[in-house]
C-alpha cells in the first residue's frame, strides 16, 4: 500500500516525527515497514510512505515454511540441498541460519529473504543483486558468496560461515578496544574496501555489527545487502527506490541525502564512525531521534577523540577527523590512502604485517603453549639450586681438614725402633696396711673392728 502526504518546502525542525524514516530493524512478519525518501532534508513537496502488509504471500503459508520463518524447523529440514542446523539471527532483510551444504559437506551461513520483502518484486531483485555483487568479490576480509536459490517461495543466499563475534558485541562485552586491536580491524576493512572499489562495488552499510572478528583476529566484512554496482545506471538502480539505506549511527551525509550519489568515500565515512565506536564504545553522535542523528551527520563536527581517550596519539585523531569530513572531497579519496596514513600508527602500536606486501596488519598473537611451560623458570632455578647443594656437599665430604688425634692411624712400635725403658721397682708395701687387710678378710663382713683397735693396729 502506498500513501502520500504533503509537506511544506522549507527548513527542517524537530517537530518532524521520526517515524517517517526507515526502520531497518523490524523482522516480524506482522510489523509494518515504513520507509521515507527524506523529503524534509531534500525539500521535496511529497513525502512517500510505503507500508507492507504483515501476511506472507500464499505460497509462503505452508507449515514447514512458517516454522522456518519463525526460526524453528524439524531435524533434517532443508532448503534446496542445504540442511538447516541452527537459527543464528535476523535483520531487516531476513533471517540467517547455520546450515550444512550436503553436496560439499561444509558449514555455511544461509540467509532467507523475509516474507514481507519476498512479496515485492523489486526487493527480490535487490536481494539477487546482493548475491551478484558479493560473488564478484574474492578477498580474505570479505565473507564469500557460495550460492543463491529459491525453494517453496523462499529466496535465500548462501555465504561463507564465519566463526567469530561481531565488533558491536565485542565492544559491549570488553569495553573500548586497545588501539592496536582497533587499528588492526580498521586496516583489514580498509583493504577489503579497496578490493571492492576496484570492482566498482560500494558496501553502503559499514557498521560494527557487519564486521566479524575470528578467534585469530581476522576481520571479516559481511552483509553486502546494500551494495550497489556503480556502473548500473541510476534510473535502473535497484537500491534507488526513494529509500534511505544504511544505519543512522554510521550513515554518511551524502548517503542520507541521496543513496544513488555514493562511492567508496561514503564507506570510508561509515568506517570512520565504526573506528570511533571501537575506540570509545559509542558512535560519534549519541542519543536523539533518527532525524536528529541525520542532521548531526550533516552539520555537526564529530567530538574530539582525546576527550574520551587522552592517551591516544594525535595522529589517530587526525586520521579520524579526515575520515569523518562532511564533504567527501575532504576525506580520503581511496581506502589505500587511508591505509598509508595508518601504517605509522600501526607500527607504533606494535602491529606487524600479515603479508609481504604490508597490505594487512595484525596484532601479534602469543603462541599457545602447555600450562607447565609457564612453571619452567622456577622449576629450572630450583633444580639448579639442588644441584649446587649436592655438589658442595660432595666436595666438603672429601676436602681435607685439620689433624684430629683420634683420627690418626695407630703406629705399631717394635723393639728395634724404640729404646727399652729401664725396669721399675714395685711400689713399697706398708706392712701395717697389709696386716689390717688380711685381718678384715679373715673376720668377715659382719664384724666391726673398734676404733681403738684400728688405731692401735
Amino acid at each position: 500500500m502506498i500513501e502520500s502526504a504533503s509537506s511544506t518546502r522549507g527548513p527542517v525542525n524537530s517537530s518532524v516525527q521520526p517515524e517517517v524514516f526507515l526502520s531497518s530493524t523490524g523482522s516480524s512478519a506482522d510489523r509494518a515497514v515504513v520507509v521515507s525518501s527524506l523529503s524534509p532534508l531534500l525539500g521535496d513537496d511529497q513525502l512517500t510512505v510505503i507500508t507492507q502488509p504483515g501476511m506472507p504471500p500464499a505460497n509462503l503459508r505452508s507449515d514447514s515454511v512458517i516454522r522456518i520463518l519463525h526460526g524453528r524447523f524439524l531435524p533434517g529440514e532443508r532448503l534446496g540441498h542445504f540442511e538447516l542446523q541452527k537459527y543464528v539471527g535476523g535483520g531487516g532483510m531476513g533471517k540467517v541460519f547455520l546450515a550444512l551444504d550436503t553436496r560439499l559437506a561444509r558449514s555455511v551461513a544461509l540467509k532467507i529473504l523475509s516474507p514481507e520483502h519476498a512479496a515485492d518484486r523489486e526487493t527480490v531483485l535487490r536481494f539477487q543483486n546482493e548475491a551478484q555483487s558479493a560473488a564478484r568479490l574474492d578477498h580474505e576480509n570479505i565473507a564469500r558468496v557460495y550460492y543463491v536459490g529459491e525453494d517453496r517461495g523462499l529466496h535465500y543466499i548462501v555465504f561463507e560461515f564465519i566463526e567469530g563475534v561481531n565488533v558491536r558485541d565485542l565492544v559491549q562485552s570488553k569495553g573500548p578496544l586497545p588501539l592496536a586491536e582497533a587499528v588492526s580491524y580498521t586496516l583489514q576493512v580498509a583493504d577489503a574496501l579497496a578490493h571492492a572499489a576496484q570492482r566498482n562495488i560500494v558496501h553502503r552499510d559499514i557498521k560494527p555489527s557487519n564486521l566479524l572478528v575470528t578467534p585469530t583476529g581476522q576481520a571479516k566484512l559481511i552483509d553486502m545487502g546494500l551494495a550497489r554496482l556503480r556502473e548500473v545506471d541510476a534510473a535502473a538502480d535497484l537500491t534507488a527506490s526513494g529509500v534511505t539505506l544504511g544505519t543512522f549511527d554510521y550513515i554518511s551525509p551524502e548517503q542520507a541525502r541521496d543513496p544513488r550519489n555514493t562511492d567508496v568515500r561514503s564507506d570510508i565515512y561509515s568506517l570512520g564512525c565504526t573506528f570511533f565506536f571501537m575506540l570509545t564504545g559509542r558512535p560519534p553522535f549519541l542519543g536523539g531521534t533518527m532525524l536528529q542523528k541525520l542532521l548531526q551527520h550533516q552539520a555537526d563536527q564529530p567530538p574530539d577523540l582525546r576527550q574520551f581517550r587522552p592517551e591516544l596519539p594525535e595522529d589517530v585523531n587526525r586520521i579520524l577527523q579526515k575520515m569523518l569530513a562532511k564533504d567527501p572531497r575532504h576525506r580520503y579519496s581511496s581506502p589505500l590512502d587511508l591505509v598509508k596514513d595508518m601504517l605509522g600508527v600501526a607500527r607504533a602500536a606494535g602491529l606487524r604485517p600479515a603479508d609481504p606486501g604490508e597490505r594487512t596488519w595484525t596484532i601479534p598473537i602469543a603462541p599457545v603453549v602447555p600450562s607447565y611451560y609457564r612453571h619452567l623458570p622456577w622449576i629450572v632455578s630450583l633444580l639448579a639450586l639442588v644441584a649446587i647443594v649436592v655438589a658442595l656437599d660432595y666436595l666438603w665430604a672429601y676436602m681435607p681438614g685439620p689433624a684430629d688425634p683420634s683420627n690418626l692411624p695407630a703406629v705399631i712400635e717394635t723393639d728395634d725402633e724404640l729404646p727399652k725403658a729401664p725396669p721399675t721397682a714395685p711400689p713399697a708395701t706398708d706392712p701395717t696396711a697389709a696386716s689390717l687387710t688380711t685381718a678384715k678378710r679373715a673376720l668377715g663382713p659382719g664384724l666391726r673392728i673398734s676404733g681403738v683397735l684400728s688405731g692401735e693396729l
